[in-house]
């Protein structure tokens, strides 16, 4: 209970230990997220305790201090209570059913107070006093919450959220963190691993030890980084979690660390580029970088001031990265990086009867021996066949001469890739034994273009394998460039990373096949436009219908911007799609901030109402509205975005729907069964908006102000006492964004 005497507060100070703070509830001590987690675009500040899907739970005061401040909201934190404890810490327990009774009386004057369910009200020390373990509140599912649970946060004196499992509680734990993947993210220009300038995942094979391991060796040229995909478990509890810290050393010395002890609320905007943003916008996975950018430099997670970034000289290099939980729980993975330069090769067929060929790989660019190959087969579309099994492999000096089956020739085109004598690979060399019926000019390219962090890749697909050899050139009407695309698959040419600014002033790309005396140019048409911090910077679609413009505060680095027509979408399910779908590119680009987009639409739309702009979210597989102001002057939609999705114009004409209230029409019920109205709401399109002017609830004549959970689409009001005999009636309407408008009225009786 909330006492009345009065206490001092002091700062926290050495004797005040984790094992003094409280579990907040008498439930078992478990939890579904931990501190640290990357959400789209914050990092998860506390911990998401279970209260076994049950609303009403107990919650206890952690430490002595006092209640400093009540906050309730539709989102967010939905229904908050703050501690500030005698330790000096501030204590936040979120998405709560109710508080105390006497809390609870001052929030509802409050809300009549206001007029609105948003409150947030401030105590001093004096005012609500409580001791450790003393009943403050109950659990529940209010605001931005996906199930019943309490979000615990545990801060120092200046409200900057701390790891609870480090700083808080002392939880038993002998489960380690689970090592999945890898990643290798090449970052300067020319830079290589596995003769790759694209990043490479691979796979972690853990041995009898425990201790996970790189399945081979990998070689790099130039500066790269690593990102690892790893989850921490915990004894007892089915969930997956953030891990608490790694580490990475390399040659016994260590270079990178990263962890989640203290992070500001200021910081959470980096949540996006602290992972590896384009490898999870690919649907690869969630990699954390364990190398820092020029943005990270004030970052509390990083430890160190050394980047993480490396370049290895030749030879070979031992890599260990470590990865710990909040218990310190580690596990290890080992590795081997070769340092190595470019090389390519040359194949010559030297010998061929009807079950055996044999080709000799020759070292061009670099020289150093030929000492392994790996050999894959391909179908002439392109399509990656099997791994093929060397019959034999023998070294003649330089060379390397291998034998394979003839049977693995049949209508397929051989990648080989060579390995030196230092690990390195060679850049993958294609040849085919068989005779082709097609040419340069009988191939269609399609060209898709990728943004790194420190660059542009042009990659060249084509239906059907052709031998030819590749050039991009970036153009306009007076000058053009050229480039060498390099062939990394028997379909695939790739060209370097090359500087954001060569597209400056492009107006369309070329791109020319050549073989032997055949060659035929390709055209695609772009409007680019170069994005620099600090300024803005407007592209336009090839029918300059849509637009997006960058803010000083939207980009983190130099960059480049366009957009794609979309010739195929997802369809709209409800509503009516009155546009083309623009792609925003780059798709897999992290946002510091919002960037502003337009659409322009037809004479023939100028009078239709309830236009908005709509984005296409791919985890979901939906469309969502975006607030959307319409010019009708212009004839233009104009909206805000956090991400570089696809949009459209949608039409919403629809009302919300109310699916189910509690107390039921024409029901009658005991005065014990009734303590709350719930009323189910949806909208299947532009949705309804968390705030005050969205619903409208009366019981009988009585103006309330209900909660609203979004992510469960209910709308509620706990009643503050019982209701006497007699008849009622709930009137209630809910309007989603578009203003279109649903009500329904329910007559029920207390007997």
């Amino acid at each position: 209970m909330i006492k009345t005497f009065i206490i001092v507060f002091v700062l926290a100070s050495a004797s005040i230990f984790s094992q003094d703070v409280l579990w907040p509830t008498k439930m078992n001590k478990v939890f579904s997220s931990n501190f640290g987690e990357h959400r789209d675009d914050h990092f998860h500040m506390g911990v998401d305790i279970k209260t076994g899907g049950k609303i009403g739970i107990e919650v206890l005061a952690v430490e002595d201090g006092y209640i400093s401040r009540l906050r309730s909201n539709y989102t967010g934190y939905g229904k908050a209570l703050y501690l500030r404890t005698i330790s000096g810490h501030e204590v936040v327990y979120a998405h709560l059913e109710s508080f105390t009774p006497v809390l609870e009386k001052i929030w509802r004057l409050q809300q009549g107070k206001r007029k609105s369910y948003t409150v947030d009200t401030q105590f001093s020390p004096r005012d609500f006093q409580v001791k450790k373990g003393d009943l403050i509140g109950f659990s529940g599912n209010t605001g931005n919450s996906f199930a019943p649970h309490i979000h615990f946060e545990y801060r120092n004196s200046k409200s900057v959220p701390l790891n609870p499992l480090t700083r808080a509680f002392d939880l038993k734990d002998n489960t380690k963190p689970i090592a999945q993947e890898l990643a290798a993210i090449p970052i300067s220009p020319g830079a290589l691993v596995n003769a790759s300038p694209l990043p490479q995942i691979f796979p972690l094979f853990r041995d009898k030890k425990g201790i996970y391991h790189f399945a081979d060796t990998l070689s790099a040229f130039g500066e790269f980084g690593f990102a690892i995909k790893a989850v921490d478990k915990r004894q007892g509890a089915s969930n997956i979690y953030q891990f608490n810290r790694v580490e990475l050393i390399v040659d016994n010395q260590k270079e990178f660390e990263l962890e989640y002890t203290k992070i500001p609320f200021k910081q959470g905007r980096f949540a996006k580029t602290i992972i590896q943003y384009d490898l999870k916008k690919q649907n690869l996975g969630e990699f954390q970088k364990l190398y820092k950018l020029p943005e990270h430099k004030r970052t509390s997670i990083h430890t160190m001031t050394s980047s993480g970034i490396l370049g290895l000289s030749p030879g070979f290099h031992s890599v260990e990265i470590n990865v710990y939980d909040a218990q310190n729980n580690k596990t290890i993975v080992k590795g081997t990086v070769a340092g190595t330069f470019p090389m390519t090769l040359e194949v010559k067929e030297i010998y061929r009867d009807k079950k055996v060929v044999t080709l000799a790989l020759i070292p061009r660019r670099g020289g150093l021996p030929i000492r392994d190959a790996i050999v894959y087969s391909f179908t002439p579309y392109g399509f990656a066949d099997q791994k093929i099994e060397l019959l034999n492999a023998e070294q003649v000096k330089k060379d390397l001469h291998i034998t394979l089956a003839t049977s693995n020739l049949k209508k397929r085109v051989l990648q080989i890739i060579g390995i030196n004598q230092l690990g390195g690979m060679v850049n993958p060399y294609h040849w085919t034994g068989i005779p082709l019926q097609l040419s340069v000019v009988d191939v269609r390219p399609d060209l898709k273009i990728s943004n790194t962090e420190r660059g542009l890749f042009f990659q060249v697909s084509l239906d059907n394998y052709v031998p030819a050899t590749a050039q991009l050139k970036l153009a306009n009407d007076n000058t053009f460039r050229a480039f060498k695309l390099e062939q990394i698959q028997p379909n695939v040419f790739l060209s370097e990373k090359l500087p954001h600014h060569v597209v400056d002033n492009i107006q369309y790309i070329d791109i020319e096949l050549s073989h032997k005396e055949l060659s035929r140019q390709t055209r695609f048409h772009y409007l680019f436009s170069l994005v620099i911090p600090g300024s803005e910077s407007v592209a336009f679609s090839n029918n300059r219908n849509c637009s997006v413009k960058a803010l000083p505060g939207s980009f983190y680095q130099n960059s480049v911007i366009w957009i794609d027509e979309v010739e195929t979408s997802a369809p709209v399910k409800n509503g009516f799609q009155l546009s083309p779908v623009y792609q925003l590119q780059p798709f897999d680009l992290a946002l510091k901030g919002e960037i502003q987009v337009g659409i322009r639409y037809d004479k023939d739309l100028s009078e239709h109402k309830n236009l908005g702009i709509y984005y296409f979210n791919s985890k979901k597989e939906k469309w969502h509205y975006t607030n959307t102001k319409n010019n009708r002057r212009k004839m233009i939609l104009t909206a805000s975005l956090e991400h570089m999705d696809a949009i459209t114009i949608i039409q919403d004409l629809d009302p919300p729907s109310i699916s189910k209230v509690f107390p039921g029409n024409g029901g009658r019920y005991d005065k014990k069964d009734v303590n709350k109205i719930i009323i189910s709401v949806d909208d299947n399109l532009s949705g309804i908006e968390a705030k005050e002017t969205s619903f409208s609830l009366k019981l009988n004549d009585n103006i309330l102000y209900p909660a609203y959970q979004p992510i469960k689409k209910q709308v509620s009001y706990n009643l503050d006492k019982q209701l006497n005999r007699g008849s009622y009636s709930i009137s209630f309407s809910v309007k989603d964004r578009m203003n279109n408008e649903a009500r329904k009225t329910v007559y029920f009786s207390i007997k």
